[in-house]
């Protein structure tokens, strides 16, 4: 050993075991940088979602639904819940790119993705994300002292009809029409009875009923809804029965069920009675990322009491049957119900 260069062994011992440590520092340092330290926030993300009118059913849900979301999204991430134009409009503004997750009906989802009336293009990029959300059925009601309990009476007859609908294009108006024309009747063939169709507001609806200015109406319901209570307490109604095969019909053709309106829902409706049923669904486009649409799908499933506390509607949503959609589903919340295990 060269003189002056002799290290005790205990200062070799220490020498390394300081080594040793400073090694397991580092190997320590990046075991966590690689692995267990939190990774940077992703962008956030800025979503535009389609609705309907300021305070509407579609609008506050949509509001709910958009709070939750915001819980899994990266932060600084917004939704904004937008005051559209509702089922008829919304897959439009999906397709035009003005909103990105939308509300819809089945009826119109068809329609839209296969460029039937009233769209004047396919729009084979809109996507599914869940459905089955809450409960519509479609109604007709007339005055009590007109004695009809079947739509089929008054066709038969041709009767002359005062019908009240709502604005042309809308929702509940439109499936009118479908369900007509499954009678083979449109509008013009009930003012060539004499009758008349007229395009008002609910609470128009409302006044012409109660003053006798027409005798029937015709539009979706939902469990509780408050234009609905307010005609069955203010005019003594009817509520009419649909033909067996009409109904087995449009639901083929528009993606709808066959179901009952429960006895008592209004006042007028002494039983069970058998219409139209479908829901709200949610839709977006295939441009949607698939981890949002994933997200998405997750929040409904899984904060489902949570919205369901504050939307009483959304206790009917089953996480179970939430894929079953009338078009394709998006991959991201295809994806979440395969692992779920609520689809094969």
């Amino acid at each position: 050993m060269i003189k002056g260069l002799e290290v005790p062994i205990s200062k070799k011992l220490i020498l390394i075991s300081v080594v040793t440590v400073v090694v397991i520092i580092a190997i320590g340092i990046t075991i966590y940088l690689t692995v267990m330290a939190p990774k940077p926030s992703l962008a956030p993300v800025h979503l535009k979602f389609a609705t309907f009118k300021t305070g509407s059913g579609w609008f506050v849900l949509g509001g709910i639904i958009a709070e939750k979301l915001k819980e899994y999204l990266p932060p600084g991430s917004t939704v904004d819940v937008l005051p559209y134009s509702g089922g008829a409009g919304n897959p439009l503004l999906l397709h035009q790119g003005k909103a990105d997750i939308a509300f819809g009906f089945p009826a119109e989802t068809l329609a839209a993705y296969n460029g039937l009336e009233p769209y004047n293009e396919s729009m084979k990029e809109l996507r599914v994300i869940a459905v089955g959300l809450d409960t519509y059925w479609w109604l007709i009601a007339v005055r009590k002292d007109l004695g009809f309990t079947s739509l089929d009476e008054i066709i038969n007859k041709h009767y002359p009809l005062r019908l009240a609908v709502l604005p042309k294009g809308s929702s509940g108006e439109r499936l009118t029409r479908i369900i007509l024309k499954a009678y083979g009747v449109t509008y013009e063939d009930i003012e060539k009875w004499g009758g008349k169709v007229v395009h008002v507001s609910f609470s128009e609806a409302i006044s012409l009923m109660k003053d006798g200015r027409v005798d029937a109406f015709a539009q979706v319901a939902t469990p509780g809804h408050p234009g609905w209570t307010k005609l069955a307490i203010t005019v003594p109604l009817n509520f009419l029965e649909i033909n067996e095969e009409v109904l087995k019909k449009v639901s083929k053709e528009y993606g709808m069920e066959i179901g009952y309106v429960p006895k008592d829902t209004f006042k007028g409706l002494d039983k069970d009675l058998k219409t139209l049923k479908f829901s709200t669904l949610i839709l977006a486009t295939e441009k949607l990322p698939n981890e949002i649409a994933y997200l998405l799908a997750k929040v409904l499933c899984e904060k489902k009491d949570e919205i369901a506390s504050a939307y009483k509607a959304f206790e009917v949503f089953d996480s179970s049957k939430a894929w079953k959609s009338p078009i394709p589903l998006h991959p991201g919340a295809e994806k979440y119900y395969k692992e779920k295990g609520y689809m094969p």
